[in-house]
């Protein structure tokens, strides 16, 4: 095996029940609970049944012998009534217990996040004051500097333009120091010519400008300082934990940026997202940058309904484009590589349509197999444009909206005729990740499909409530970022299996061991499929009718808003 390691899946502890298993357990002994007091009551009444008693005239020692058998048979139907009743009341209580203390520690350790992040708030901010207002005060004390230097050197210019006028003319000396030898008129010369000389050397301007200047050259050092771009990729990208840890913290940052500011700011705020402010949690972060986005046109993912049509690529010789059929792992994210390629944006930078194809695998048994691929994000304008894997679908799809491409999706499912009880795979990179585990998670789509699979790379899908009926195989690259914009880990539970790998080095490719690629993550998919990991060789199993067997048909659809 590779350089994997997996969360989930046959790694999930055995012994661990889930709340919708006890529910499911706890339903049943309601219906064993019934059929057994339905049982002694039906066993019960054969006491009295008109049969038996009237043979107790011709045989009352027998007739009193099955009388007490009869009872004795009801008593034993109760006392098991009695026990399944409260075995049953038990595992309620147990689930109310249980859900109740996994969702305190969930609050409380939101709480933690919170209350951390609302401390490190209000430092930053008391800090970035003290140090503003410390860089103001040195900024002052430059240009004051300067322009006490540019004072003494003019007033220097004015001394040595008196000193040369009695150079000049020596008389000016000796009448101002013989007593009552000075007029008015020498000394007003002397005072004159050092003004004119101060006047002429001193300019406030140059002065401010050499302030300008020194400031501006020390500015620049410090931005050499400053890591550049690549190299705070690559420290994000080298500490995911810390970026999604970050990102927990978050609402409690922002409350605590704005505490200083009294009720009034987050007043403000709170009117301008149209949420709640400050918020509580990541879901209520989401959906102020929304609210607050769609206050000036911008994230509303809802603007234009979607039209879906089919779509057929040709090349520029005006053949069909061969189209990657899903086989195996790897051609499925070759594939989504190649949906994407074929909704890049034009020349004018301007995504045409968002392509979504769905793939019919029929098998020897006349059952229909689907794979839907969804695109990743190819527009990342914050105002919704033509293609509807952009970026208000990425926001949206987080804060578990129902989104203009999941409607698409729906769209083009019943255009291919995907039948309600035809096994469903959703399969996405990135977006099309997200969007896949959102749709896997809706109760609408698991009660019109059956979705049986759900495939992402390269997503962030923690935070989705998929049901265990629905199995998940999410990869994650070390050093991506994406998966971690949830603030949260994948659940590892036996139906959601995640396969963490450092991304692959690809031959020539510009950008080798790029984390957050299609191409890499098909190698990477690949790779773990052919491994002998019990998670992988389970997952061919029990997908095979998917990529194996029968014929493959492929249609693409071009959606656009």
């Amino acid at each position: 095996m590779g350089d994997f390691s997996v969360s989930g899946g046959t790694n999930a502890s055995p012994l661990v029940a889930t709340f919708e298993d006890m529910r499911t357990f706890s339903t049943e002994l309601g219906l064993v609970q019934d059929d057994l007091a339905i049982e002694s009551i039906r066993t019960a009444s054969l006491a009295t049944s008109s049969d038996l008693l009237a043979s107790a005239i011709l045989s009352p020692l027998t007739a009193a012998d099955a009388e007490a058998k009869i009872l004795q048979a009801a008593g034993v139907y109760l006392a098991q009534t009695a026990r399944v009743t409260v075995l049953h009341l038990f595992i309620d209580g147990a689930i109310v217990t249980y859900e109740t203390a996994e969702s305190a520690l969930a609050i409380a350790a939101d709480g933690l996040y919170f209350v951390g992040g609302f401390a490190v708030g209000i430092v930053a901010v008391a800090g970035a004051t003290v140090a503003a207002g410390a860089a103001a005060l040195y900024a002052a004390g430059v240009e004051v500097a300067h322009q006490i230097n540019e004072v003494a050197d003019s007033t220097g210019a004015a001394v040595d333009a008196i000193g040369d006028q009695i150079r000049n003319n020596p008389w000016l000396l000796a009448a101002l120091l013989v007593p009552g030898g000075a007029s008015p008129l020498s000394a007003a010369s002397l005072l004159d010519t050092g003004a004119r000389a101060f006047a002429s050397t001193y300019s406030p301007s140059a002065a401010a400008t050499a302030a300008n200047d020194r400031l501006t050259r020390e500015f620049a050092s410090l931005l050499t300082l400053t890591p550049s771009e690549d190299v705070l990729q690559a420290w994000a990208r080298e500490h995911t934990d810390l970026v999604q840890t970050l990102i927990r913290f978050a609402p409690g940052l922002l409350a605590g940026a704005t505490f200083l500011g009294g009720p009034l700011v987050n007043g403000g705020l709170s009117g301008l997202t149209g949420a709640p402010w400050p918020p509580l949690n990541y879901d209520q972060l989401v959906e102020g940058i929304i609210a607050g986005g769609g206050r000036f046109g911008a994230f509303n993912d809802a603007t234009g309904q979607p039209t879906v049509i089919s779509k057929t690529f040709l090349n520029v010789q005006g053949g069909v484009v061969d189209q990657i059929v899903p086989i195996d792992l790897n051609t499925l994210f070759r594939g989504a590589g190649e949906i994407d390629a074929n909704g890049d944006p034009n020349e004018d930078g301007v995504a045409d349509f968002s392509n979504i194809r769905v793939v019919d695998r029929v098998g020897a048994d006349g059952v229909h197999h689907w794979i839907v691929q969804i695109p990743s994000t190819q527009s990342w304008s914050h105002v919704p444009s033509a293609v509807l894997n952009d970026l208000t679908s990425d926001l949206a799809a987080e804060a578990q909206h129902q989104t203009a491409l999941m409607q698409a999706v729906k769209d083009a499912m019943a255009q291919a005729h995907v039948g309600s009880s035809d096994p469903v795979m959703l399969a996405g990179f990135s977006l099309g990740g997200i969007t896949a585990g959102l749709m896997g998670s809706d109760p609408w789509m698991n009660d019109h499909y059956n979705i049986t699979s759900v495939v992402t790379a390269g997503a962030s899908i923690g935070n989705f409530d998929v049901p265990s009926n629905v199995n998940v195989l999410s990869f994650e690259h070390r050093g991506d970022l994406v998966p971690a914009t949830d603030g949260t880990d994948n659940p590892a539970t036996t139906n959601l299996m995640t396969v963490h790998a450092a991304a692959p080095v690809i031959g020539r490719d510009p950008d080798p061991g790029d984390p957050h690629k299609a191409v890499t993550y098909a190698v990477t998919a690949d790779e773990f499929q052919k491994s002998e990991d019990p998670n992988a060789v389970a997952f061919t199993t029990s997908t095979q009718g998917f990529f194996t067997g029968g014929t493959a048909t492929v249609h693409d659809y071009a959606a656009t808003r």
